[in-house]
């Protein structure tokens, strides 16, 4: 029954402040709604993502102009997806390192470690700034962008001078290796 209605129509009658309206509108797409939070596979809240369906309905309620080359379904089911992506990328930053036992409630962070094998460089193949990159990163260990701001210079000219130290490791390492 809510199918038989026009999009354009109930959006005419949305903007003339018909409430019906609005209300058939949020129903005809709810279907949709949840087709697409179980095509991106939410494991989890699946309210939040509902609701979140919700609001992306009523932007596109709101921005839509029919001058568009869409149909009115397509661009509500462009912000939609996108809307899911951008939480799903939020989430994946917020849940990285952490891992799921039994339950949502038993979140643990994993210790991550990492060997590091000192490689003996011979530093007289290396140009002053990059011994002085090289012996800042090695003995502060500090980030790239910190050891630029120590030595006053372009955060470019770090990551330059890291990437040749690092073409001559993989050389010194090859010469090493072909003996």
């Amino acid at each position: 029954m809510i199918y038989n209605y026009n999009d354009y129509e109930l959006l005419y009658l949305i903007r003339e402040k018909s409430d019906e309206a609005l209300e058939i509108m949020y129903r005809k797409y709810t279907p949709l709604i949840k087709k697409r939070i179980l095509d991106f596979r939410i494991q989890v809240n699946h309210e939040d993502f509902f609701q979140e369906g919700l609001l992306a309905l009523d932007v596109a309620i709101r921005r839509y102009i029919d001058l568009y080359d869409k149909t009115f379904n397509k661009y509500f089911d462009l912000i939609l997806q996108r809307r899911f992506i951008q939480i799903l990328r939020k989430q994946e930053k917020h849940y990285y390192n952490v891992f799921n036992l039994e339950s949502p409630e038993m979140l643990y962070e994993e210790e991550v470690s990492y060997e590091y094998t000192p490689i003996d460089l011979p530093l007289g193949s290396l140009s002053d700034f990059e011994k002085e990159v090289f012996e800042t990163f090695k003995t502060k260990a500090i980030k790239p962008k910190e050891v630029a701001k120590l030595l006053d210079v372009d955060i470019r000219s770090v990551y330059n001078a890291f990437s040749r130290i690092k073409q001559k490791l993989q050389n010194v390492k090859a010469k090493k290796e072909d003996k």
